[in-house]
């Protein structure tokens, strides 16, 4: 991917039930994104493991009907276009690989043509190691999930024993209260965990804040 005219890149895989989880990013911004979509649940990744084709943006800052409340989150972080390639291979699916450009600089012709390459060989790569399975060291960072992605899962059963309510019920309540409070899922999961916030199990409302609850 270095010879590609891409600053940023990041893989989010796909999860029956969740949508989509960040894996991995390259730096701050890029991680910034992931969980931008993650969160608001749209964004040119879902578009593309909705699809299983490529989808791209032309420009985060300028408006786009398709994702009105995505592109109005991120157009300050200094991107230019996004390109959202599908991790699949026939009906399996994996996630997504989200390349993203500086301003004026887009994937045209055989940059496009490397960039699915690289997708497809990356979702070779995932496919034959697995999250169970045995990684190599160099591709360890990429596969192994940051603590964020962690502290999801964790805040989600937090809320299913709380509530009483299947996985799916618990995601969708922290993904609401995260966009209704604008943080991101991860921020509000770790709060969740950290005992920050909690549930009401009597009114079963959406995550409330616990005055006395200690970090």
């Amino acid at each position: 991917m270095l010879a590609l005219p891409i600053r940023r890149a990041a893989i989010a895989i796909s999860v029956h039930g969740h949508g989509l989880e960040v894996l991995s990013a390259t730096d701050q911004v890029a991680e910034q994104v992931e969980w931008t979509q993650v969160t608001l649940g749209e964004g040119p990744g879902f578009d593309a493991v909705a699809s299983g084709g490529p989808v791209s943006l032309v420009s985060l800052v300028q408006a786009d009907a398709r994702w009105p409340m995505f592109v109005s989150e991120v157009a300050g972080t200094g991107i230019g276009a996004m390109y959202a390639l599908p991790l699949q291979i026939g009906a399996i699916n994996v996630g997504v690989l989200d390349l993203y450009c500086d301003p004026g600089e887009f994937l045209e012709g055989p940059d496009f043509t490397a960039a699915v390459a690289v997708s497809e060989l990356l979702t070779s790569v995932l496919l034959a190691v697995g999250p169970g399975g045995r990684i190599p060291e160099s591709l360890g960072p990429w596969w192994n999930q940051p603590l964020g992605t962690r502290e999801v899962h964790q805040a989600t059963g937090i809320l299913m024993e709380q509530l009483g309510i299947d996985a799916r019920s618990a995601y969708v309540r922290l993904q609401a209260f995260a966009f209704g409070n604008r943080q991101s899922l991860k921020d509000i999961a770790r709060d969740v965990v950290s005992r920050r916030l909690r549930s009401d199990p009597e009114s079963g409302e959406t995550t409330t804040p616990h005055p006395t609850a200690q970090p």
